[in-house]
């Protein structure tokens, strides 16, 4: 009997102790990607607590690739719960490369996101697909909310206004169709722009008036030494001067190199391999030229502007020989951060993976390009990434409140705190929070300009015209000697660049078939 009570409670302290493990197991899972929800529902039943609604969001800005996104997501998970006690916010991280395919399986699966950042990648053909919830109905009630509260003699607060009226024009435009639909909020603003090693500047600068004038002026009368003038360089002939300058050449006019092989310094770096139409489109944008046309129908860079652009890239390589050999295994952004190079084609997103790259060094500068024999203007492309809504949002009025939440003044300057994100608002450069983080890092101080200035980037079928166009674009940048010599792939830079528009509108022309047929069978709501 004693033996049989002490087997009974032997098993009750097993199972009591099962229980606990379970109750733990679901507790740690509760908070870990996709299995959070279904866990986190599980132990709350257990427990005896009630269900909460539950927010799925899913980003590729992964906590396990950079501690600040972590930190990130941590505020901004506490935030919003905060405010919402009854909500319970899931996140899910996918790689951005595999995002888009992610996304569209995710999107007809059991549990699809509510919303995502989106890039302006997928964005505009995820809506033409009918993944996504437009925003009209939600931007109507809330400019007649605001409406109600001036006539009330009520305040309004313009940092939590997440229409047109608060984002810069250049913010503004991905995230909208010809028609006026919305179907994205701006939540950051990138821009390419050319990035500068301030230390080979410097050094330079010392004997050449030309490169000194190119650093702002400090209240002392002379140069401060750690910011560059937004337009440090007036056009395309004093870039390629300036480049040549600061390009170390040996006696037969090609780069020097060391010991080990490696160029001792290039004044400009362009990589070929892997990048298509890369090194030519922020150029081109430069010499008034786009890539494409506003409604996605029709390549546009195949003409004098362009071809004007893409031989300006090639003389930089081939005749005056500013930067380090084409190589796959090696990219520019690897050489400038050896500080090889003095001059690279980078984003207004760069700085801080460099300082990362390079454990903290940031004597570096951004501008935008120069304007070109075409051009009118220093400009550039810039886009913005979005939040956007899923047709199949479970509960569209809290995701809405969570884009708000995030895309609002007090988000802009939480991007910003937590990982030195630029915002697409207007307001997020007013006050002493931008300004602050421009004196602590002053490679920040000409991104506002830069991202203001610049023209729109492509935005149709971005992936599938890359596919048609890389080839064409790297064959001409690899094989332009040929080309001139008239034994090269095409005839002509101008003829390399008719086939790669003639590729993209290829696309285009197919796409937008597409899309027709969807709307004229109904499977896309308008």
């Amino acid at each position: 009997m004693i033996d049989g009570e002490s087997r009974l409670g032997r098993g009750l302290r097993t199972a009591l102790t099962v229980l606990a493990l379970l109750l733990l197991g679901l507790g740690v899972f509760s908070r870990a990607g996709m299995t959070r929800g279904l866990a986190g529902g599980w132990a709350r039943r257990l427990s005896g607590r009630e269900q909460k609604r539950i927010l799925r969001v899913w980003d590729w800005w992964s906590p396990s690739t950079n501690e600040k996104y972590a930190a990130y997501f941590r505020e901004t998970e506490a935030e919003f719960e905060r405010l919402h006690p009854d909500v319970d916010v899931v996140y899910q991280f996918v790689p951005f490369g595999q995002y888009e395919q992610k996304m569209a399986t995710g999107l007809v699966g059991k549990e699809p996101p509510d919303l995502f950042q989106s890039s302006v990648y997928w964005a505009e053909g995820f809506y033409d697909r009918g993944m996504l919830r437009p925003f009209n109905d939600f931007l109507e009630r809330d400019r007649a909310d605001r409406e109600g509260r001036r006539q009330a003699g009520l305040p309004i607060d313009p940092g939590e206004v997440v229409d047109e009226e608060a984002f810069l024009e250049s913010a503004w435009r991905h995230n909208t169709k010809l028609d006026g639909t919305v179907f994205g909020i701006p939540q950051i603003l990138d821009s390419n722009c050319l990035i500068w090693n301030l230390d080979i500047l410097e050094k330079a600068a010392g004997e050449d008036e030309e490169i000194r004038a190119m650093f702002v002026i400090g209240d002392d009368g002379q140069p401060d030494y750690a910011r560059l003038r937004f337009e440090a360089v007036r056009d395309w002939a004093q870039f390629r001067r300036i480049v040549k300058k600061l390009s170390v050449h040996g006696p037969d006019g090609s780069l020097r190199r060391d010991a080990h092989g490696e160029p001792v310094q290039a004044g400009f770096g362009i990589h070929a391999h892997g990048s298509g139409a890369g090194p030519f489109m922020p150029w081109c944008a430069a010499n008034g030229a786009n890539f494409q046309d506003a409604a996605g129908t029709q390549a546009t860079f195949a003409n004098d502007s362009g071809e004007e652009a893409l031989q300006f890239v090639l003389d930089l390589y081939w005749k005056d020989k500013v930067s380090p050999p084409f190589r796959r295994q090696m990219t520019d952004y690897e050489v400038f951060q050896q500080r090889r190079i003095a001059c690279m084609v980078g984003g207004t997103w760069s700085g801080k993976y460099i300082v990362r790259n390079t454990e903290g060094w940031e004597h570096f500068s951004k501008t935008p390009f120069p304007p070109g024999p075409h051009g009118d203007q220093h400009t550039t492309q810039t886009w913005g990434n979005m939040l956007v809504m899923s047709r199949r949002c479970k509960d569209p009025d809290l995701a809405w409140e969570y884009i708000k939440f995030i895309c609002s003044l007090e988000g802009a300057r939480r991007l910003l705190r937590t990982i030195e994100q630029n915002s697409p608002r207007r307001d997020a450069y007013e006050g002493e929070a931008w300004s602050n983080m421009v004196l602590k890092h002053p490679y920040l101080e000409n991104v506002p300009a830069i991202c203001a200035s610049g023209i729109k980037l492509r935005h149709t079928q971005i992936n599938a015209v890359d596919h048609a166009v890389k080839p064409v674009f790297e064959s001409i940048l690899l094989r332009y000697p040929e080309i001139e010599r008239g034994v090269g792939p095409y005839p002509s830079v101008r003829a390399g660049l008719q086939a790669a528009a003639d590729g993209a509108d290829r696309v285009y022309d197919r796409y937008n078939a597409q899309v027709a047929y969807w709307r004229q069978n109904g499977l896309v709501a308008r």
